[in-house]
């Protein structure tokens, strides 16, 4: 096959991509977008700067400007309610992504000497694989994981432009190489981080590659100084930061119930399960209910531990023993784990998502073309020859991998099935059962929820028997049942050593409920008295954690709610002093001037306006309201003036 030919087969992938897609595009939004997309819905309203939309309250460095700067322009050419132009956005990313695997897989199988004949053929249908795999239905469907998306975008053009730079390089074109090095690829990389930060393995890929198709000896300079300013540095960087300063990254496995060697030993087989699904892809048991994936808690336990290790171990020693003879294949599968790096390592984050595969199901994708290196040339075959069934078998699976990803859209079409499939396939996963309660409540399906709930409660996880006896009482609340005093002692008999985010949506949920409704025969001192209880339980976590924090600010609301504000400012003061939240600093301030404390509230508040930017809206409105509300009280409490004498 051509190059031109190549690329004919190439668009139409793109179609059919297109094609199977299309039906998908006014599915629902899902989880995280909400969350995402309701600043991006504010802009549009008038309620929120664009600042505000695209940076946030985030540093730089853990701000994702990019995508949500697209978010903003897809709100402009579209609207803000619907999902069919975050979805269709989306999909045009996926497909751009798409061309560029094919444009990196045929310049790097053009280096592999038994492959350079069939480059264009396998680059045609690496990418083919990768745009028709049902694996990235969750990532092209979900709105927000459009910062998934970019990061890959750049991080794929800052592998081409290393690709670009090498052939330059060896042709003698070394300026050219050099800018290519040092200006656009470093640029590429900076954009993916202000996507997502997974773009930083971005120069480890480069490495990759190098040693795949270009180590032949010495580096040369240029490259040497690539890799020792763009690799060798943050890598050192990284480590000091561990040895110095390990919480600064490790912390966050406070808010977890897994350790650092747990999540280790979990991401062997989640690393294993992912390479499963690419090749085997088994459409139902996919989807974004693998929060049911389970910790790996010593070599042993579960027993698969060790033989994920082992076969990663295998793999990875197979592929350097066939570098010479098989590159792409090598390239391939050190792709994969490459790409893993950020996000399947030592990082405090939940164990398992499908999204995560978007970049490295690229190199797997590779890895598999790269096989036929091995394929002997003289296969005795009875019909067909090596190339006929190479043909046979490539367009064998991509037809497969167009029936299951259609399967899926289907399924992603409405949120009701893809429910459904979540409760069938991950019956123990807390998110779909979470799902599928509120929509039961959304329904007045009372009975529904409890049934949900009440399977979790039954079940051997202690965290999920706490978050299904508070999803109780939070029903119990909507629907006007008693039995909630109860429900909440269980629940904080639980006595878990961490509180997580899940249980701070809980809190959230409960306090609202219990403010608009009332709680049959739990009160809201009740309910703040309970939920303390679980917070002073969690005995592992320090104050800084940020759950634990967010936890007593909604206390302290409660208590507010009740009038009982000296309990509600000590809450707040704990969440204030623990994490430097803006929010629990301006309700501190309000508990202060509350309890007749003025003139802290008054210091408090002017260190709120020095770190709170002017393109805030919504957080200068609230301090412009605590303002007067301080202005008023200092009014009332000063005393009467004594009345002129009038002279006679």
């Amino acid at each position: 096959m051509s190059v031109n030919t190549s690329r004919l087969f190439l668009f139409a992938a793109m179609l059919a991509t297109f094609g199977i897609y299309w039906t998908g595009l006014n599915g629902p939004f899902i989880f995280d977008d909400a969350q995402g997309l309701d600043i991006v819905r504010a802009w549009h309203e008038g309620t929120a700067s664009w600042r505000e939309a695209v940076f946030g309250d985030a540093s730089l460095l853990f701000a994702r400007p990019i995508p949500m700067a697209s978010f903003l322009l897809t709100t402009w050419l579209g609207d803000s309610v619907t999902s069919f132009p975050f979805k269709l956005g989306n999909l045009v990313l996926h497909v751009a992504c798409g061309y560029l695997v094919w444009c990196i897989a045929r310049r790097a199988i053009s280096h592999d000497r038994e492959l350079r004949t069939v480059a264009p053929t396998l680059a045609a249908l690496a990418a083919t694989l990768w745009l028709l795999h049902p694996l990235h239905v969750s990532t092209v469907l979900y709105a927000v994981q459009r910062m998934a998306q970019l990061s890959t975008l750049f991080a794929l053009l800052a592998v081409l432009t290393y690709l670009i730079a090498r052939e330059q390089l060896e042709a003698g074109r070394i300026r050219r190489a050099c800018a290519h090095l040092f200006v656009t690829l470093p640029l590429m990389v900076v954009a993916g981080l202000l996507s997502k930060q997974n773009a930083a393995v971005a120069p480890l890929l480069c490495l990759v590659l190098e040693l795949a198709y270009f180590a032949r000896g010495r580096m040369p300079r240029p490259v040497t100084g690539f890799f020792a300013l763009f690799l060798g540095l943050p890598a050192l960087g990284a480590a000091a930061l561990l040895t110095f300063a390990p919480m600064r990254l490790l912390g966050g496995y406070d808010d977890w119930d897994f350790t650092l060697g747990q999540r280790l030993l979990t991401q062997a087989r989640a690393l294993m399960d992912y390479v499963g699904m690419l090749l085997i892809p088994r459409g139902p048991r996919m989807g974004l209910y693998t929060d049911d994936f389970a910790v790996s808690t010593g070599l042993f336990s579960p027993a698969t531990t060790a033989v994920c290790i082992a076969a990663l171990l295998a793999i990875s020693i197979t592929a350097c023993l066939v570098r010479r003879r098989a590159p792409t294949f090598f390239a391939g599968w050190f792709f994969f784990l490459a790409a893993h790096a950020v996000e399947s390592t030592f990082l405090p984050i939940e164990m398992y998502y499908e999204h995560r595969n978007y970049l490295p199901s690229v190199g797997l994708l590779m890895a598999l073309v790269g096989l036929w290196a091995l394929v002997p040339r003289d296969l005795p075959t009875n019909v067909l020859g090596r190339t006929q069934l190479g043909a046979l078998a490539g367009g064998g699976f991509a037809l497969v991998l167009c029936v299951a990803t259609f399967g899926r859209v289907l399924i992603w079409k409405d949120e009701n099935t893809i429910i459904e499939q979540g409760l069938r396939f991950h019956p123990q996963s807390l998110r779909v059962n979470f799902h599928a309660g509120d929509r039961a409540i959304k329904h007045g399906q009372f009975d529904v929820h409890r049934q949900l709930m009440t399977r979790l409660v039954a079940g051997p996880d202690p965290r999920n028997r706490e978050m299904a006896r508070l999803d109780l009482i939070y029903a119990n609340c909507l629907s006007g049942t008693g039995g909630n005093q109860e429900l909440l002692r269980l629940a904080a008999a639980e006595r878990l050593p961490r509180i997580t985010v899940l249980e701070t949506y809980a809190f959230h949920r409960l306090s609202t409920a219990i403010r608009d409704k009332g709680c049959g025969d739990l009160t809201q001192v009740g309910l703040a008295d309970g939920l303390r209880e679980i917070i002073d339980a969690a005995t592992l976590q320090p104050e800084q954690s940020q759950p634990k924090g967010v936890t007593r600010y909604v206390v302290s609301q409660i208590y507010a709610s009740a009038g009982l504000w000296p309990q509600a400012r000590e809450q707040v003061d704990l969440a204030w002093r623990g994490g430097g939240d803006k929010r629990a600093g301006a309700f501190l301030v309000q508990t202060l001037i509350e309890t007749g404390r003025q003139s802290e509230a008054s210091r408090l508040l002017a260190e709120l306006d020095s770190r709170i930017d002017k393109d805030e809206l919504a957080a200068q409105k609230a301090l412009a309201a605590l303002r007067a509300q301080l202005v008023t009280t200092r009014r009332e409490a000063a005393p009467a003036l004594p009345a002129a004498r009038v002279e006679q």
